[in-house]
């Protein structure tokens, strides 16, 4: 028996991944601040509540195998917002798990993690952190944060660097980062049911011809194998603007404080 918590699950990514492993576990816990819109899955039951309250988040958290947390602010926002929702609630999903006595993880970490590396440099698993926004410190907090209730309290952790989760590329930086729908949703699948993993970093992205990532050490590591290649799209991007210098895109512009989503 499996049982799953999402946080953000019924989020633009969350509601993709959770259609496609509808059915699948035992039980399925939506921890979220209002009721989803439209019919719930097979075995899906909804907790109201905040990331910022750590007791409604440890009470959810009971009897559950792996948390899939997807849940905060997605893009470059004020830090007072992205310190809150992102660093604040993930610190609570970790102690939550802590306390609830949860087997693993799955971290929805970003390519902004990253995002100051040039676009040229293939990156693997043990790429220096060079985050490109508050919202990519954010989540390089959250891969620390990880290896801490790792090594100290024994908390598993896949740390997913999503690329660009979108039914098909639009630009040129997506055909490097792209991560295809169909591929989300296996790798969501092998982060929660793969074998002991410790604390693995995974770069979230498909198959593709022209990436940036070299992810086959994070990919082995929980039986993952992507079947998607932004390639297949390239005549239909996007091509009017420049390409990209580093791998956050323009992420990585001074001036940029959100809303490219």
């Amino acid at each position: 028996m499996t049982t799953v918590l999402y946080t953000g699950g019924t989020g633009r990514m969350g509601r993709v991944i959770r259609e496609g492993l509808a059915g699948r576990y035992d039980r399925v816990v939506l921890f979220a601040r209002s009721a989803p819109e439209g019919e719930l899955f097979p075995a899906e039951e909804v907790v109201i509540g905040d990331l910022a309250d750590l007791d409604a988040l440890t009470a959810a958290a009971q009897g559950i195998d792996v948390i899939v947390h997807l849940g905060g602010v997605a893009d470059e926002a004020p830090y007072e917002q992205i310190r809150s929702a992102n660093i604040d609630g993930t610190y609570h999903v970790y102690e939550a798990a802590r306390r609830a006595g949860v087997r693993r993880v799955v971290y929805a970490s970003s390519n902004h993690v990253v995002g100051f590396h040039p676009a040229e440099d293939v990156l693997d698993e043990s790429a220096t952190l060079r985050p490109d926004t508050y919202y990519g410190v954010s989540k390089a907090f959250g891969e620390a944060l990880a290896s801490l209730y790792h090594d100290k309290w024994g908390v598993e952790s896949v740390l997913v660097r999503i690329g660009t989760f979108r039914p098909a590329p639009e630009d040129v930086r997506q055909l490097a980062l792209w991560l295809s729908w169909r591929d989300g949703i296996e790798l969501t699948r092998c982060a929660i049911e793969s074998g002991p993993v410790g604390c693995q970093v995974v770069y979230g992205c498909s198959a593709n011809t022209d990436g940036w990532w070299d992810g086959s050490a994070g990919w082995a590591a929980i039986g993952y194998q992507p079947q998607d290649d932004a390639a297949a799209y390239s005549g239909d991007v996007d091509r009017t603007a420049p390409a990209p210098q580093f791998h956050g895109g323009a992420f990585t512009a001074s001036d940029y404080e959100g809303g490219i989503w």
